[in-house]
This record gives structure tokens, sequence and C-alpha cells, in this order.
């Protein structure tokens, strides 16, 4: 089975898929490629705007919108969060807390 690499033109995620299904996908969505979580997003991005009340989105409004909400969300925890994970108690297989050394190993 043949096999392409295609990167979601959302959040930019790469998946391997076949040819065919990644032809039935761009049909689907204005000819972009849209992995399998934007998909859902951009059909509860429709599904909310018609149960607000607000007029009908189209399908190439629903990707805009997720499209802009996807590459201004963060891709990695801050140097702090990560700092302050490292520093943080690990717990084991029976709820116990293990403390790492000193050094951050472990």
């Amino acid at each position: 089975m043949e096999v392409e690499a295609v990167r979601c033109e959302c959040c930019g995620f790469t998946e391997e898929c076949t040819p065919e299904y990644i032809a039935a996908v761009r049909a689907e969505y204005m000819g972009r490629w849209v992995c399998g979580l934007c998909a859902e997003a951009v059909g509860d991005e429709i599904r909310r705007a018609g149960a607000r009340g607000q007029r009908a989105i189209t399908t190439a409004e629903a990707l805009d919108r997720h499209g802009a909400f996807a590459r201004e969300a963060p891709r990695a925890p801050g140097k702090k969060a990560s700092e302050e994970l490292r520093g943080a108690p690990v717990h084991g297989r029976r709820g116990c807390v293990i403390d790492r050394p000193a050094g951050g190993e472990g």
C-alpha cells in the first residue's frame, strides 16, 4: 500500500495516508489537507455558529477560523513551566511520592 506524508494546513501535524484518502479529504475541505483532529474542530465551529443563533458559516469560514486559532495556540510550555515540572515530586505506582535527586536525574 502506497502512503504519502501530508501536513495539516491548520495545525502542522504530519500524517501518512494513502493518496486516495488525501484526495477525499482535500475534496471535502476546499483543496486543503486537514488532519482528523482539525476536521472535528472545523465541524464543531460550524455547529457552534448555528447553535448560537448566528448565521450559518461555510466550511471555508470555519477552516479560516480554526486555522487562525491553531496558528496562535502555544506549541509547548514555556521555560518556566518546564522548570517547575522538573522540580516537582514524582508519584510512584502505588501513589507514593518519590523525590528526585537534586541533580534532576531519575
